[in-house]
């Protein structure tokens, strides 16, 4: 690879025509195809540029997402099963309703299908594991060519072999260029080998190398910097709104809590934005391809959040030899955390104000954790 990224030039001349995402950046997105990072990349993005998505990492992605599916079928099997032997009900109708409706073949075909649909909202297409080349990626097995040799069992890295191969060998029949976005070390060192492909660390590196930065743009970033900030406007109330709902519904990893007595199992019960600002450096701006007046202008903000948490606890009963809930906790934990939010900005005029124009914010999947807190039961309180 000449340079770490594309130059300007290269871009503007359609020397770099497609990109392709490795498994870690889509998962780092949630899999959530319909908001966020994922959904807002086309339209960050010129149109001529083209998303090749390789097979590997469909059947990476699906394979991800059709874990929890799997083992909420166990659990399910198991828990029928048992119910049936404590209250000798009979389960078969509904195991066989359950049968009937195939879920990890249905789950398998939806996931399967969400993947394809975004590759054609990016307006490319998925290269099929046939048009690899074997003996090309048995030669660099053997040779010990990244991703192969980069850790200890190499046979690890022949999906990300497979993947890469495949891209390069499209890049080539096109006479082109690729950008890839993976934080994979494999494919970082393939890169630097390659003639035609650059590596980038994520979706958020990957936009930036189309970032509007004329006088428009810069227009644009003052009227939404100004709007976000004044609490009386409209886009301020969206944006709060968002948030609210985003902080609400987000995923609240309590993993990091802990009690030196008992052995605990926490849920969260509820989240609460309480404040927040933006950061008016963290503005940056993409005009939409091909969409007269449409801009998309992402922020980060910074959110303060009360988290409320249940906690049961449970204690060995050594006579009875097993465990026992003996009473629960509820927690409040005030936490601080940054969210990133697009604007989707349509009809935009300069010489008008923003509450003008039409604008949709959006915020994809949030999961955070709470930060490492002792949790304990208070005894007082049963007095």
């Amino acid at each position: 690879m000449p340079r770490d990224t594309p130059t300007p030039a290269e871009l503007v001349d359609d020397e770099v025509t497609f990109f392709s995402l490795d498994t870690d950046v889509i998962q780092s997105a949630g899999y959530n195809f319909e908001k966020g990072a994922l959904n807002q990349l086309p339209r960050q993005l010129p149109r001529s540029m083209k998303l090749q998505l390789t097979e590997v990492v469909l059947r990476e992605i699906v394979g991800h997402r059709m874990e929890p599916v799997k083992e909420a079928a166990e659990k399910f099997q198991s828990s029928t099963a048992a119910l049936q032997r404590l209250t000798a009900l009979d389960f078969a109708p509904t195991r066989a309703h359950v049968e009937q409706l195939n879920v990890l073949a249905a789950a398998e075909q939806k996931f399967d299908g969400e993947v394809r649909q975004y590759v054609t909202q990016c307006h490319g297409e998925v290269l099929p594991l046939s048009d690899l080349n074997p003996e090309l990626l048995f030669t660099r097995y053997f040779a010990g060519k990244p991703p192969f040799g980069l850790k200890a069992d190499k046979k690890s890295e022949f999906p990300d072999a497979a993947a890469l191969l495949l891209l390069e060998q499209r890049a080539e029949a096109m006479e082109t260029k690729a950008i890839v976005a993976s934080k994979d070390a494999g494919w970082k060192g393939f890169a630097e080998q390659s003639e035609r492909l650059y590596c980038v660390d994520s979706l958020d590196d990957l936009a930036a190398l189309f970032m509007a930065t004329d006088a428009h743009a810069q227009a644009v970033k003052g009227k939404l910097t100004a709007a976000v900030n004044d609490d009386n406007s409209a886009l301020r109330t969206q944006l709060t709104e968002a948030l609210k709902e985003h902080i609400s519904d987000a995923d609240w990893d309590t993993g990091e809590l802990y009690c030196g007595s008992h052995r605990f199992e926490a849920e969260k019960d509820s989240a609460e934005l309480t404040s927040y600002s933006v950061n008016d450096d963290s503005l940056n701006v993409w005009k939409v391809d091909g969409e007269p007046g449409a801009w998309v202008v992402e922020l980060t903000a910074t959110v303060q959040a009360d988290v409320v948490v249940n906690v049961q606890f449970f204690v060995w009963d050594s006579i009875d030899r097993e465990e026992l809930a003996f009473g629960g906790e509820t927690f409040t934990f005030s936490t601080q955390v940054e969210v990133e939010a697009y604007l989707t900005c349509y009809e935009v005029k300069f010489d008008a104000a923003p509450e003008t124009w039409n604008i949709e914010v959006e915020i994809g999947s949030g999961t955070y954790g709470l930060d490492a807190t002792e949790v304990d039961f208070d005894w007082h309180g049963e007095d």
